[in-house]
C-alpha cells in the first residue's frame, strides 16, 4: 500500500523549503513538493529510505514538521482501474 521511500509532511508555519531540505538531505532527495500551500503539507520521496521512525525521530528533535507518514494517499489516487 505503501511506497518505499514517499512521505507526507506538514511543516511549521515560517519554515522555509531551504530548511526543510536541509533537515532530509543526508537521505538523498528526489522531490519535495508542496502539496497543499495554506497548510503547509509536503509531498517527500527520498533515495535512501530511513523509515518512518527514524525520520519521526529526526523531526521530533527539530521542531519543524508538525508530523510525518508514509505516503499511501498519492498512491490511492494514482493507481489505474
Amino acid at each position: 500500500m505503501f511506497k518505499e521511500g514517499e512521505y507526507i509532511f506538514s511543516a511549521e508555519e515560517g519554515v522555509a523549503i531551504e530548511e526543510l531540505r536541509s533537515l532530509f538531505h543526508e537521505f538523498g532527495i528526489i522531490k519535495l513538493d508542496s502539496l497543499i500551500i495554506h497548510d503547509r503539507t509536503y509531498l517527500l520521496v527520498l533515495k535512501n529510505d530511513p523509515g518512518l521512525a527514524t525520520l519521526e525521530k529526526k523531526i521530533k528533535a527539530s521542531k519543524k514538521i508538525r508530523y510525518i507518514e508514509r505516503n499511501g494517499m498519492i498512491q490511492k489516487y494514482n493507481t489505474k482501474p
